[in-house]
């Protein structure tokens, strides 16, 4: 109790890079925000598809850098993270995923980020993140099924600056960035910034927990786990930023850019039991855009090519004398056209993208003895036309929208994995449809209807290959054969969201309740064929191929609720309450088997990752003079996972295991609690200072976000910043 006096002490003189500059970001209405990932230069409050903001504001109070950890914590997702810099997320139950593929499209400034690990990005460089929830493959094709988010990075401003920053805190953290905005003249302006962020120290993991916690919670965690140390579990990245800006005329524009992230050196402990072998890794990742841009008064032309490398490199183990086991090497480049204009009272919305892909990567048993890789290199390639018309007047907004999209893949011939190559196509046709009408009494009706799609990854389409590893223990040679299926169709999904929102004019008070349902058909599983022949003269045995055989019924509510005291006092100050919570009615995928008998059965099964319930929520405390407060909260539902390491846990028997919705005890799944994480923020801001500290997971909660994987316990940072 005396600590946490004495750290609330210290808060009150301190605030962290919560910069009070000087276009007044406080008195910001969201509702006037135009929201770039429409693509049509469309206002929030015209929009009838689900939209969440974070803006600056929260981007700054929460204590997170790493944008998977802002997103978390900022809008309700289900998370798959590791310590180590690794994650992926998925939302209204769409599972996470730690493959390739997603079924959440990640976009930064409206074209691909290039990777489903969203840790690889600091939020030090972000202006504000756009989360649409529900399928909007009607302007961005695939991936984008269970919704997009579209981080906006800062862009230049016509005048000279900069800002200085430096941060230290538990675990030996220690943060330093800078950044540098001029005016090279007055059609030219350019923003350069560079940050390092790392932990020293292994963290310590939580040891209580807000909510009671039953004998099988305890025990799924580990109950040595509380208060203990992650071992193996450092890390430090470097991230260097620049944007250029050059205005050609009064209508033209052009500009780049760029982000290069790197992290050397990544610890990563396996899992809590260390029964995986403590090892390390690599990371280099590259992002560029340029912009090309017309606006005048009847039209907005938009063009913007893009290149995104990313580069992984794990190691055998953590010591001096590891090397390089396995790298892969991930390229995304293309461009994204559109052009808005007016058609009597219509806006419309017109333009072509085109996406390739491509996946490289080698294997080795010792330093420059390459092996079979664990999949051969391979490549899609993603041509599409869209168009999407928006109407609005008095109280109805409505836009529509179609896209065709044209898909190739190519698989490489690799003669290690006996591969033979190959090579598919196939297209698809994606509707969307929004309607908004505001009602009587501050009330506004809105609804939506999209459709989404995911494509397989390229291996699971086309050409057979074999994967071959030597087990010395048993001196025997393992070989495993997979094929392509080129029947295969897309995942396809079909979402509709209802929704009623209420505000009060000055803002005192906000309420919105969305029901949202998707039917998830066509989804991809593997399966077994006996025996396959193969170039006429080869036969191969149990070989590994994918089929189209299941879907999944998600449905759930959403509500959102703020109220800001400080409208009743002439906005003098802000206080505001806030939360948003997901609650899943349904969330069931249909799972084939096969008997002994050879025959097909079907089973209705609760999926797995996803969270039954998500909420966050919290206070924040503005007095428009330099002082800053924010206490947030997490609340993280119980969620199914299969039990890895049942021989690890002390205690833990077949009795523990969740033996309903279409599971048994020999399924070995678990059903892992629920938890709460609280998040503190404060600060003060005078002339050009700031000072401040933030504490994140305030009350030390115990937590996994994957199961044998202890999330970080409380931690403390104190910063401080200068801007000229």
């Amino acid at each position: 109790m005396k600590n946490l006096f004495l750290m609330g002490m210290l808060c009150l003189i301190s605030n962290p890079a919560f910069s009070q500059e000087k276009d007044s970001l406080r008195r910001y209405e969201l509702d006037e925000v135009v929201v770039a990932t429409t693509r049509a230069n469309t206002q929030l409050k015209n929009i009838p598809q689900k939209v969440e903001i974070i803006d600056k504001g929260m981007l700054q109070s929460l204590p997170s850098s790493n944008m998977a950890d802002v997103l978390k914590t900022a809008t309700n997702l289900d998370v798959i993270q590791y310590p180590g810099l690794s994650s992926t997320i998925g939302m209204r139950g769409f599972s996470p995923s730690a493959h390739a593929r997603s079924y959440t499209l990640l976009l930064l400034n409206g074209n691909p980020l290039g990777t489903t690990n969203i840790s690889c990005l600091d939020k030090d460089l972000v202006e504000r993140v756009e989360v649409i929830k529900g399928p909007y493959s009607t302007l961005y094709g695939s991936d984008a099924m269970g919704g997009v988010i579209n981080i906006i990075t800062k862009k230049p401003v016509a005048q000279n600056n900069g800002s200085a920053e430096v941060g230290y805190g538990s675990y030996g953290n220690l943060k330093m960035s800078a950044s540098v905005n001029g005016v090279l003249s007055p059609r030219s302006l350019f923003r350069i910034g560079f940050l390092r962020n790392e932990q020293r120290l292994d963290y310590r993991i939580g040891k209580s927990n807000a909510l009671k916690l039953s004998e099988k919670g305890k025990l799924m965690l580990d109950k040595a786990s509380f208060g203990d140390v992650m071992k193996n579990s450092t890390w430090q990245y470097n991230q260097l930023n620049g944007q250029y800006v050059y205005n050609i005329s009064d209508s033209w524009s052009t500009g780049f850019d760029l982000i290069y992230f790197n992290a050397n050196d990544i610890k990563t402990p396996g899992n809590y039991w260390g029964s995986y072998g403590q090892s390390k890794k690599d990371i280099d990742r590259i992002n560029w855009n340029g912009t090309l841009m017309r606006k005048t008064q009847k039209s907005s032309l938009y063009f913007s090519p893009y290149f995104t490398r990313e580069v992984n490199a794990n190691y055998t183990d953590n010591s001096d004398t590891s090397f390089v086991s396995f790298n892969s090497d991930i390229r995304e480049y293309g461009f994204k056209m559109h052009d808005n204009f007016s058609l009597g009272g219509f806006k419309v919305l017109a333009g072509a993208d085109l996406d390739v892909y491509r996946y490289a990567s080698d294997r080795f048993n010792g330093k420059a003895s390459p092996i079979n890789p664990y999949s051969p290199n391979h490549n899609n390639t993603k041509a599409a036309l869209f168009s999407q018309v928006t109407y609005s007047k008095g109280g109805l907004d409505v836009n529509g929208g179609l896209r065709y999209n044209y898909i190739s893949y190519h698989i490489e011939q690799n003669d290690s994995l006996q591969g033979t190559g190959g090579s598919e196509n196939y297209q698809t046709i994606n509707p969307s449809l929004g309607l908004q009408y505001k009602l009587p009494y501050n009330l506004k009706l809105h609804g939506s209807y999209g459709t989404g799609f995911s494509v397989p990854d390229a291996f699971k389409v086309a050409g057979f290959y074999a994967v071959s590893e030597y087990l010395a223990a048993w001196d025997f040679w393992w070989v495993k054969n997979y094929m392509g299926n080129p029947d295969l169709e897309p995942e396809s999904s079909s979402t509709i969201d209802l929704g009623l929102s209420y505000s009060t004019p000055n803002k005192f008070l906000f309420l919105d309740l969305t029901w949202f349902t998707t039917r998830h058909s066509d989804k991809i599983i593997e399966t077994t064929l006996d025996s396959v022949v193969v170039n006429q003269n080869k036969v191969a045995y149990d070989v590994t191929t994918y089929k189209n055989a299941n879907n999944s019924a998600m449905n759930g509510v959403e509500l959102m609720a703020s109220t800001n005291i400080g409208a009743l006092f002439s906005d003098a100050f802000k206080l505001e309450l806030y939360g948003n919570w997901t609650y899943m009615f349904n969330n069931t995928v249909d799972e084939s088997f096969v008997s002994s008998a050879g025959k097909d059965s079907i089973v209705s099964r609760d999926l797995l990752y996803a969270r039954k319930s998500n909420a966050n929520f919290g206070v924040v405390y503005d007095n428009y003079k330099g002082f800053l407060l924010r206490l947030h909260g997490r609340y993280l539902g119980s969620r199914l996972e299969k039990d890895n390491f049942s021989k690890l846990r002390p205690g833990l028997t077949p009795e523990h295991y969740y033996t309903s919705g279409g599971y048994t005890a020999k399924d070995k799944i678990l059903q892992h609690p629920e938890y709460l994480v609280f998040d503190f923020s404060v600060g003060y801001s005078v002339k050009s200072y700031r000072f401040g500290v933030t504490v994140s997971n305030l009350l030390n909660e115990n937590y996994t976000e994957k199961d044998g994987y202890n999330m970080p316990g409380r931690m403390l940072m104190a910063s401080y910043s200068y801007s000229f």
